[in-house]
């Protein structure tokens, strides 16, 4: 501890404090650090920083390889898991022999209490269902809220907390300095020992993260998360500041679910106050308590990453552990904190304001640059007279800060665990520039106009009234953005513009991979240097504009950070798992929910308690499902579940103990489409379509759903397919007549179906189903809505260059299956609407034709498919042809035609574009053969 007054205190638990019973800590404005012990030359310490896996889900993908450590850990006898040091704690006795659910009397008011918990329900309502007539007929043990507090807090314990003071020398706060907090070191283990992570924890080092251990020694790699957030809307200014820590060991698919609870509280952090002093002044020191208050959370994190600590595995086997610090992720401001450094500035490198706007990365800002600037700084200055002291850091680009919370944590350094942050610097960057730049450029009801314009899907944001008056979003409408806005765009602006835009957009898709090859990293480095080498023309359009006019630069913190994307990912891995998208959700769960359920006085206090209450009946739910049904307390994988078991271990562990039973306390996996029953398969057998079971229309006459679809040449296209020549075959023309008679009668029509596939880039991974819809003509729709996909006539790879013509891009008209014993009709069919590859994208190299996507943009440019007589041309097509859902977006020109509207785009409209950044699997899948 860095301590001048007194000695290290150790605190009264939370839960035994008395009002005023803290123990104090004294922040020191004074200790220099030894500037030999940072030095390169003179580093002891045999445990380097280990880097994040690459891999997001369960382990290596197929195809990948793994070069583990030599050093093969040692396991030991004697450790417990999570569960079962439930099975041995002081009511185990009780368990065993009279009941399990003590302290409740059964499971049904276990399951009651858990329930009234966990809702928000206050107390005084929990007492009044209590008290309920109903309640009473059928009383459980306990009367009151607070006897229902009682039970819960009496059951197995989970890290604990602490509190205390923290005093500044002479300085005055508006308020006491409270930290709240739990060793870090008690959450990690208890992290550890979760037997739900056994299947998803890497627990032996891979030799390019750990290059020194002693023999049978292993790594638990921390990753910390920190970010203020306000507790309130609109009045009353209150904030925050949780810090969360997790495990880099756990697979990233698991560790980035919020049902997971990979990401535990460890600390609220004292948002100081101080009075009569300066800004400048009041920013070192809260900077200096934002430091110091880690330090004491994470101080036997630092001693178990240099000496070991032995730990529990999640099997209950023994091993000797070094926890170094891998990650912290934290939005900008957060990260000029960590790493000591001034406004102005990038957290990891050497980049200042006025080269944030450049095309090639700056060096990194070192862990030794940073250790040497501050000792300069102290020599320079006396830390403890802040006023020269900050004109002393101003000059070195230093924020103040002493004594950093990483400087004796291992070999950790700001620039390689100040990991890239996805949330903040791309998709927020995004919505607070690039769409900006397009609103400044092209005039924001252009661009509304274009957005409204565009068909909608199903599950998809539509902006039926625009974006340019919006002045915040969530982090998914930012995504939904950027997979329209390239495409959007395009003719409204210059084509250097739009090739800048269209550029940073691909730089974010690539940089979300799961998995980062070199190619991949080629790719995201040279859409940034495409950006770099186009932005000038977005200063010149007046896209780039302050509150003073326009601005003549780039400097903008986030656009610097984006050029050590690549290093960072050689180091450290695969940059979606950093993302702050998690932890921001743990705000809600671990913050503001909390919050809400106290009286708003003195409330860091009653959140604490608040989630002991929360995560003690979660652990013993699954403890006492486990006992009833006689099950293991060691999660043993069935080969079976190790597709379901990537991203959602506890529902799969459940699920073998209670095949036939919801259990509440996992979340829930995204259904796969291809274990049910009456699904359809595509004839590769890579897509899974479900059809409802009665169809939307049933049994309707060919004429009838001819006159309600508007398609009036269904008739001989039922002829022709009945015939047994393929579209192909016919080269699209129609041979039967109009007035053709048929085999069958009546058809079944439906006006949807879902779709599902495995994920492109790892084939274990099922993607969320689409919905597909095919909507008749209506008032409101006078062309009805029919969704496009794309559909193949031959083998072969989706848009292989030696089979592009083998499949094509339709949109759905109508979904139907013939009423008829005949086994080859009596399956679905769509009757689709053609477009045609535009005749500029086709070449032909070596007599190989493919097609090209079209320069600006860079996607494939199609056009609806017409008859001699002006109508579309369409025909049937089996559902199982389906391969992808496509997303088109019409070439708008100049100006959007005010006839057009999102009912009648894809009809008016002579062009489209494929769009292929509709999302991140049809992003892979369209121009995986570039």
């Amino acid at each position: 501890m860095y301590l001048v007054y007194g000695e290290y205190e150790e605190v009264d638990p939370l839960d035994d404090a008395e009002e005023g019973d803290v123990s104090v800590y004294n922040l020191p404005l004074l200790s220099v650090p030894d500037p030999q012990q940072y030095h390169p030359s003179t580093l002891e310490s045999d445990y380097d920083t280990p880097l994040a896996s690459v891999d997001p889900s369960a382990g290596p993908r197929p195809g990948t390889m793994r070069e583990y450590h030599p050093n093969v850990p040692i396991t030991h006898p004697g450790g417990e898991n999570l569960l079962q040091k439930m099975d041995r704690d002081v009511h185990a006795a009780i368990r065993h022999s009279e009941n399990l659910y003590y302290p409740f009397a059964s499971k049904a008011e276990f399951d009651l209490g858990y329930w009234l918990s966990e809702g928000a329900l206050s107390q005084k309502e929990v007492d009044m269902f209590l008290h309920l007539e109903h309640t009473k007929n059928n009383p459980p043990s306990f009367n009151t809220s607070k006897d229902l507090r009682t039970r819960i807090e009496g059951l197995p314990e989970v890290p604990r907390w602490y509190h205390q003071q923290i005093k500044v020398g002479s300085y005055k706060t508006k308020a006491p300095l409270m930290l709240y907090w739990r060793d870090g070191l008690d959450v990690v283990k208890h992290l550890f020992a979760n037997p739900i992570f056994a299947p998803c924890m890497d627990l032996r080092p891979i030799t390019t993260f750990q290059d020194k251990l002693p023999p049978g020694h292993s790594f638990v790699g921390v990753i910390g998360a920190s970010d203020k957030t306000p507790l309130t809307i609109g009045t009353g200014n209150k904030e925050m500041h949780p810090v969360l820590i997790s495990l880099a060991n756990i697979h990233a698919g698991v560790r980035m679910k919020a049902t997971s609870h990979a990401f535990a509280l460890v600390a609220y952090l004292p948002i100081p106050k101080f009075l009569d002093v300066s800004r400048p002044i009041h920013a070192i020191l809260s900077a200096r308590v934002y430091h110091f208050a880690i330090s004491i959370v994470m101080r036997n994190l630092k001693l178990a990453a240099r000496d070991g600590c032995p730990m529990s595995d999640p099997r209950g086997d023994l091993r000797m552990i070094h926890t170094p610090l891998v990650a912290w992720t934290a939005d900008y401001p957060e990260q000029l904190l960590i790493a000591c450094t001034a406004s102005k500035r990038s957290p990891i490198s050497l980049a200042t304001a006025a080269q944030f706007g450049d095309p090639l990365p700056h060096p990194p800002r070192t862990r030794y640059h940073t250790l040497d600037a501050i000792n300069r700084a102290c020599t320079i200055s006396d830390p403890c007279d802040i006023a020269p002291f900050h004109k002393t850091c101003q000059t070195l680009h230093l924020n103040g800060v002493v004594e950093p919370y990483w400087k004796d944590w291992g070999n950790a350094c700001p620039s390689s665990f100040l990991t890239p942050d996805g949330l903040h610097q791309w998709h927020k960057f995004y919505f607070d520039h690039v769409i900006n730049w397009s609103i400044n450029i092209m005039g924001g009801a252009e661009l509304d106009r274009r957005l409204s314009a565009l068909q909608p899907r199903v599950g998809v944001r539509h902006w039926a009234n625009g974006v340019s008056t919006l002045k915040q979003l969530t982090g998914r409408e930012h995504r939904d953005l950027e997979k329209l806005l390239p495409g959007v765009v395009v003719g409204a602006v210059s084509d250097e513009v739009a090739c800048a835009l269209r550029a940073i957009t691909e730089f974010i898709f690539q940089a979300q991979n799961l998995f980062v090859y070199d190619e991949t990293l080629h790719s995201l480095s040279e859409a940034l240097r495409e950006f770099h080498h186009y932005k000038d023309f977005i200063l010149i359009a007046g896209g780039r504009r302050g509150k003073n006019g326009p601005l003549s630069h780039f400097q903008i913190p986030k656009l610097e950070l984006m050029q050590h994307v690549a290093r960072s990912t050689r180091a450290m891995g695969a940059p979606y798992q950093w993302s702050c998208d998690i932890t921001e959700r743990c705000h809600i769960t671990h913050v503001k929910r909390p919050y809400r359920m106290t009286n708003r006085r003195d409330f860091h206090g009653q959140c604490c308690r608040f989630l002991d209450r929360q995560e003690k009946p979660q652990f013993f739910q699954l403890y006492t499902v486990l006992k009833s049904q006689r099950a293991s307390l060691i999660y043993e994988m069935s080969r079976e579940a190790n597709t379901m078991v990537l991203h959602y271990p506890e529902a799969t562990w459940i699920s073998t103990v209670l095949p036939d039973e919801q259990y509440v306390g996992a979340g829930k996996p995204i259904t796969s489409l291809f274990t049910n029953n009456r699904t359809h398969f595509s004839s590769d057998n890579t897509v899974a379509i479900l059809l409802t079971c009665r169809p939307h229309f049933p049994r309707l006459s060919i004429e009838e759903a001819s006159q309600r679809f508007h398609i009036p040449d269904l008739c001989p296209a039922l002829g022709d397919l009945i015939s047994g020549r393929s579209y192909i075959e016919r080269n699209g023309r129609r041979f039967c007549r109009p007035n053709c008679s048929l085999s069958f009668d009546y058809i079944h029509v439906w006006q949807k179906f879902r779709m599902q596939q495995r994920s492109t880039q790892d084939r274990r991974i099922v993607s969320p189903a689409h919905t597909v819809q095919a909507l008749p003509p209506s008032s409101s729709m006078p062309f009805g809505r029919g969704d496009t996909v794309l559909i193949t006539h031959e083998s072969g790879e989706l848009l292989s260059p030696a089979a592009i013509l083998g499949y094509l891009i339709v949109q759905v008209k109508a979904i139907i299956q013939p009423v008829t014993e005949t086994p080859r009709l009596n399956q679905p069919f769509l009757y689709v609407e053609f477009f045609n590859f535009s005749h500029s994208s086709f070449s032909t190299v070596n007599d190989i034709c493919f097609v090209t996507p079209a320069p600006v943009a860079d996607m494939f440019s199609v056009q609806r498919r017409i008859r001699s007589n002006h109508d579309p041309s369409g025909d049937m097509v089996p559902l199982s042809s389906v391969r992808q859902v496509i997303e088109l977006i019409p070439k708008f020109g100049q100006e959007v035609p005010l006839s057009m509207n999102c009912t009648n785009s894809l009809q008016l409209a002579r062009e489209f574009y494929v769009n292929n950044f509709a999302d991140k699997e049809t992003f892979h899948a369209i121009l995986s053969y570039q």
